[in-house]
């Protein structure tokens, strides 16, 4: 992974270097930021667990459970990504 804190989507990281941090997104559809710890990732995207992404997220996405504190991002809704 490089120094650099905003990733591309995409762009290849290893899980590790992420795994249960709190994380800011900017999504390619909303004006501004979120932010959620980063729990899981697989080939499609991430598990979010609370934090103002995964109430968006909870509220917005079809099929998501509301009643679940962990969502699903996938890679393609991401603009951009940094550690918080």
């Amino acid at each position: 992974m490089t120094n650099d804190s905003h990733l591309v989507p995409g762009e290849r990281i290893k899980l590790s270097t992420h795994i249960n941090e709190l994380v800011r997104f900017k999504l390619h559809e909303i004006a501004d930021m979120k932010e959620g710890v980063i729990r899981a990732i697989d080939q499609y995207g991430y598990w979010i667990e609370g934090g103002s992404l995964s109430e968006y997220l909870r509220s917005t996405s079809p099929g998501s459970d509301t009643d679940s504190d962990v969502q699903f991002i996938e890679f393609k809704r991401i603009h951009w990504m940094q550690r918080a």
